[in-house]
């Protein structure tokens, strides 16, 4: 199909303004339907997307019947990002809001967007060209992940010490196993900070002599002996006692260290990996944490922050199934419904991965069916759910009618159940069009209808898409 004079003057002054705002390529990532995983390049001058059909006019191509063949267009405005619907017969989603067929509907950097019952993320940088193993010790394929990988094969062949940053639950021990494991036999030595006293803190990190203190009937090996040439992960390095981070900057200088009532020092080669999620500049500043140790964890190497799950969210189906099958999930790939991984992309995740395992566990402990759908899932995700797809305002009341003759009253039509559309479909053989005439209800409502109630039209279909449809 052709495109109108009026198009190709809307693209020419996309093109425009996107070179007058030096704005970049962009790009969305398929994490749900059945292009998943695909990704696409999006120019700033306009990339149309739409149902994969023979003779469709669009720039992307999707295989799913829910989609019109011409469904949006994704450009670059005056000063953003933004979708405009072309005529498309359902509409879609962005983060969960219907976005508006009569304007241009604004998408931020990780937008989660429904089309049909595809879902993509879009993003405004152009794509990566990494494509790991979706089943890595650090999934996803979100810029963040890619960079976090990267920079974690630079600092496993690297030296010195590491400081890991980043909100709780967001993988810094994983991080730290796998600057470790990608060293042939080194170890990784883990212990949490906030576990240890003042007076348990240095006997467990440096060890103790017999007779050192009441109680001490044994020399004991310190975690610095124990990880021997390996990692050893200090999380939350913030609630350590000031005294013995003085010993711990010694040991991060030179590799020695003095067990508890020993007379001479010990060397050791264990690198440190330390973690935190607090700000460590202000911790500085209130003198909770030394200067010079901060000094010393940042002069080997860069710190490795990591990104909130909230801002990688095409990381969140990937991370979902490598804890589906570490919790013995028969079919990991297939988990979910549609609505359900909307729900769980646009949920905030305050702990990050270590929320999502447990909410993961849970669903698997219950024996949730295959796939697990909106309605399977905890109750605060669909409450959000209900919420997004609540109208960000109300529209003006109408008018009071003007008064009429009094006219008998009419039965209310209701809407058709789950069983009596899945029962429609299959005898008009997954004809839209029919089955919505013998049902008595529009084609939209019925498209409206398959969505609420997830029901796939391809498994009514025994024969190709028809034009109709």
């Amino acid at each position: 199909m052709a495109s109108s004079p009026q198009t190709e003057r809307q693209e020419d002054s996309a093109a425009r303004l996107a070179r007058r705002d030096g704005a970049t390529t962009g790009h969305v990532r398929v994490v749900f339907g059945r292009s998943s995983r695909e990704v696409y390049e999006v120019r700033a001058a306009g990339t149309r997307f739409g149902r994969a059909t023979a003779a469709a006019a669009c720039d992307v191509q999707i295989d799913d019947p829910l989609m019109s063949r011409l469904h949006i267009r994704i450009e670059r405005g005056t000063d953003r990002w933004q979708i405009v619907d072309l005529g498309s017969r359902n509409g879609g989603y962005v983060d969960g809001r219907g976005f508006d067929p009569e304007s241009c509907t604004p998408i931020g950097d990780g937008a989660v967007l429904r089309l049909g019952t595809t879902l993509l993320v879009f993003r405004s940088s152009p794509p990566t060209r990494d494509e790991p193993a979706q089943t890595g010790t650090f999934p996803g394929l979100s810029p963040a992940a890619v960079s976090v990988r990267q920079r974690i094969e630079a600092l496993a062949t690297a030296t010195g010490h590491v400081l890991v940053l980043g909100e709780t639950g967001t993988g810094k021990e994983r991080v730290a196993r796998a600057i470790a494991g990608n060293r042939a036999g080194r170890l990784c030595v883990t212990q949490n900070c906030a576990e240890l006293t003042r007076e348990l803190a240095r006997s467990e990190l440096f060890g103790h002599v017999r007779g050192a203190f009441s109680g001490a009937l044994h020399d004991k090996p310190g975690l610095v002996d124990l990880a021997g040439d390996g990692v050893l992960f200090l999380d939350e390095i913030g609630e350590l006692s000031l005294d013995v981070q003085g010993d711990l900057l010694r040991f991060l200088e030179d590799g020695s260290y003095r067990p508890i009532g020993a007379v001479a020092l010990k060397q050791s080669s264990a690198r440190v990996v330390a973690a935190t999620n607090v700000d460590l500049e202000n911790a500085v500043t209130t003198n909770q944490f030394r200067r010079d140790l901060l000094a010393r964890l940042r002069a080997s190497n860069e710190p490795l922050e990591l990104a909130p799950l909230r801002e990688r969210r095409e990381d969140i189906a990937p991370w979902s199934r490598m804890f589906l099958a570490e919790a013995g999930h028969a079919r990991p790939e297939s988990a979910w419904t549609a609505g359900a991984l909307e729900c769980l992309l646009l949920y905030p995740w305050l702990e990050n991965l270590r929320e999502l395992r447990r909410v993961v566990r849970a669903l698997v402990a219950e024996r949730c069916p295959v796939p697990c759908a909106t309605e399977h899932l905890p109750q605060r995700f669909r409450t959000l759910r209900s919420q997004l797809r609540t109208p960000l305002a109300a529209p003006d009341p109408p008018a009071p009618p003007a008064p009429q003759a009094p006219q008998a009253p009419q039965a209310t039509r209701r809407d058709p159940t789950r069983d009596e559309l899945e029962d429609a479909l299959r005898r008009t053989q997954g004809s839209v069009r029919a089955a919505a005439k013998e049902l008595g209800i529009e084609r939209r409502k019925l498209y409206r209808l398959c969505e609420r109630f997830e029901i796939a039209l391809h498994e009514h279909r025994d024969a190709p898409l028809r034009d109709d449809d």
